[in-house]
């Protein structure tokens, strides 16, 4: 008696094209998902440094004009490449793009050790007033911040390389402050700043280097987050 189609069992070619399609879907999503992380990243730190570059160029009170906006602008193209790293990396397993995101790690803390250099100078020439300071300090902490966040995006990503550079910069901006007060018989008015920029760019630095894990409080949560969550989020078929 012949069987049924409807009854027949299913063969091994339609459970491999069953399952070959389930793999091309979830490829296709984990790609889409580098693909949008690293051109909204790309978006933001190309943002960022279009912004640094005008207040260093054309001056901060020339740059106040929409700053707002662009600062909207950029955090929130940062925030959709982040979000689209941590799926694409935590949810479809994606191993392409973490090497791409310690680049753009790397990437980011050249941009930070040439800021703080551009900084030194003018603090050094203490031909700057407070609004411009504050300026320094936002802009310092924006990259920092930009850098710290790539690094959660990536598993067990360790920061003390990162931090080498940094701490040497900040070794010569202690000779700066030696040889601009001591020798060059600087404006004491301007002390508290240099210090200050000093003792925060030296204990982040220090921070960094010690890896006593202030953030893992935080990657704690992220990873139980999507623990929970991203057999939701991935597709299944």
């Amino acid at each position: 008696m012949r069987s049924s189609p409807n009854n027949s069992p299913r063969g091994p070619s339609s459970m491999q094209s069953r399952y070959g399609n389930r793999l091309s879907q979830r490829g296709m999503l984990s790609l889409l998902m580098l693909l949008a992380s690293i051109g909204a990243l790309g978006f933001a730190l190309l943002g960022g440094a279009k912004l640094i570059l005008d207040i260093f160029g054309a001056g901060l009170m020339n740059s106040l004009n929409g700053m707002s906006t662009k600062v909207l602008v950029v955090g929130l193209a940062y925030g959709v490449g982040w979000i689209a790293g941590m799926i694409a990396i935590r949810v479809y397993g994606n191993l392409v793009l973490p090497f791409i995101i310690n680049f753009l790690i790397w990437g980011c803390l050249i941009g930070v050790c040439a800021l703080y250099v551009l900084i030194l100078q003018r603090l050094y020439r203490q031909a700057y007033d407070l609004p411009h300071y504050v300026a320094y300090l936002m802009i310092m902490a924006a990259g920092l911040g930009a850098m710290v966040g790539l690094h959660l995006i990536i598993e067990d990503h360790d920061l003390r390389p990162l931090s080498i550079p940094l701490l040497i910069i900040c070794m010569i901006q202690l000779g700066l402050i030696v040889f601009r007060y001591v020798f060059a018989a600087g404006n004491p008015a301007y002390l508290w700043a240099d210090l200050l920029f000093f003792f925060l760019m030296a204990a982040f630095s220090y921070l960094m280097l010690a890896h006593i894990g202030l953030l893992k409080p935080l990657r704690t949560q992220i990873r139980n987050y999507f623990d929970r969550n991203s057999k939701v989020i991935r597709t299944e078929n």
